[in-house]
C-alpha cells in the first residue's frame, strides 16, 4: 500500500498554470456543463488507475455498506449483477487514493470557477459502467436533489462537480447527457426514485421534455468535464465491450459543507439524513406508486 501510496503522489500537475479557457469558463455558467478535454497525462492516469479498480473490485465493500451499490438495481443486488458499480467517498475508505494528481488538479479548476471562494472537497465517488450493460442507466436528474436544500445556506448552492475519465467516454458506452441551460431556473424539477423508496435504491430520476435539447458529452481518457449543481444530467447504459470508468469529485463553498456535516449529511448512503428527508415530496411520490 506505501508502494501505491508514493507512486500516485509522485504525479505532479503543474500548479499555477491556468486550466479553463475564458470561453470554457462562460460555458460553465451558460449551459451549465463544458468539456475541457484532456487535462491528465497517460501516467497520471494509470498510476490512478490501478488504485480506482482495486477499490472498484469490492476490497472495502464490507466497511462501506451502502457505499458500495450498483446505482441502477437496488440494494442487496449481487455484485456479479451489477451494472453501474457505485463507490462512494474513496478519499474516506481508500488511503491509497487520497491526494493524487486528480484531486489536486479539481481543486485548482474549482478555483478557477469560483476565484476568491473557500471551496472545498464535498464528496468523491467513482462510477464503473460494465461491459455490454444496457442497463446501466444514469437516469436523468438534478445534484438538488440527492442534496439538503439550498434553505439551508441562505440559497447559496455554488457547486463545481468534476468529472475524470479514465476510459474514453463515448456515445456507444454512456457518456454524460445532459440538458444545456437546464440549471439557469435553478429550481428543482419533481423527481421519483427508481425504487419504491431510499431503503430499496438511492436513484431518482426527473422528467425531461420531448421539446428539451439533450447534448452528449463525449471525453476522452485523461479528458476533464464540469457540471453545476441545477442542470438536468444523467447517462444511457453501455453498449460497448469497454468499461466506461469516472471518478467524480465535488467541491462546494466551505459554508455549504459544514452546513451539510452539521445537518448530518455526508453523502454517504449510509447516512439517516438523506434526500428522503430533505425532498420528502419524492419519497410522496414513490409511495403514491406502490
Amino acid at each position: 500500500m506505501r508502494r501505491a501510496w508514493s507512486w500516485l503522489a509522485c504525479v505532479v500537475v503543474v500548479a499555477g498554470a491556468a486550466h479553463l479557457t475564458p470561453v470554457q469558463r462562460d460555458a460553465f455558467f451558460e449551459d451549465g456543463l463544458v468539456v475541457l478535454g484532456k487535462l491528465l497525462d497517460e501516467a497520471a492516469v494509470a498510476a490512478i488507475e490501478v488504485e480506482y479498480d482495486r477499490f472498484m473490485s469490492g476490497v472495502r465493500a464490507e466497511q462501506m455498506g451502502k457505499d458500495f451499490t450498483d446505482m441502477s438495481k437496488p440494494f442487496g443486488t449481487p455484485f456479479d449483477q451489477w451494472s453501474v458499480v457505485n463507490g462512494m467517498l474513496p478519499h474516506r475508505y481508500h488511503p491509497p487514493l487520497r491526494n493524487n494528481a486528480w484531486e489536486r488538479l479539481a481543486a485548482e479548476i474549482a478555483a478557477e470557477i469560483f476565484p476568491g471562494v473557500d471551496m472545498v472537497q464535498d464528496y468523491d465517488q467513482l462510477l464503473d459502467k460494465r461491459p455490454g450493460k444496457g442497463d446501466a442507466v444514469f437516469a436523468m436528474h438534478q445534484d438538488m436533489a440527492y442534496w439538503p436544500p439550498a434553505t439551508l445556506t441562505a440559497n447559496d448552492t455554488r457547486t463545481v462537480t468534476l468529472t475524470l475519465a479514465i476510459d474514453d467516454e463515448t456515445a456507444e458506452n454512456g457518456c454524460i447527457r445532459y440538458v444545456p441551460g437546464s440549471q439557469k431556473e435553478r429550481k428543482l424539477r419533481p423527481h421519483r426514485p427508481l425504487a419504491k423508496s431510499r431503503d430499496e435504491g438511492h436513484a431518482v430520476v426527473a422528467d425531461v421534455g420531448d421539446d428539451e435539447e439533450i447534448r452528449r458529452a463525449e471525453v476522452p481518457r485523461g479528458g476533464v468535464t464540469l457540471h453545476d449543481e441545477w442542470v438536468v444530467h444523467g447517462s444511457p447504459g453501455n453498449a460497448s465491450p469497454r468499461h466506461r470508468r469516472t471518478y467524480v469529485i465535488a467541491f462546494r463553498t466551505r459554508a455549504i459543507v459544514d452546513a451539510e456535516r452539521a445537518a448530518g449529511f455526508t453523502h454517504s448512503h449510509n447516512d439517516e439524513v438523506n434526500w428522503d428527508v430533505f425532498n420528502p415530496e419524492i419519497a410522496a411520490a414513490a409511495a403514491r406508486t406502490e
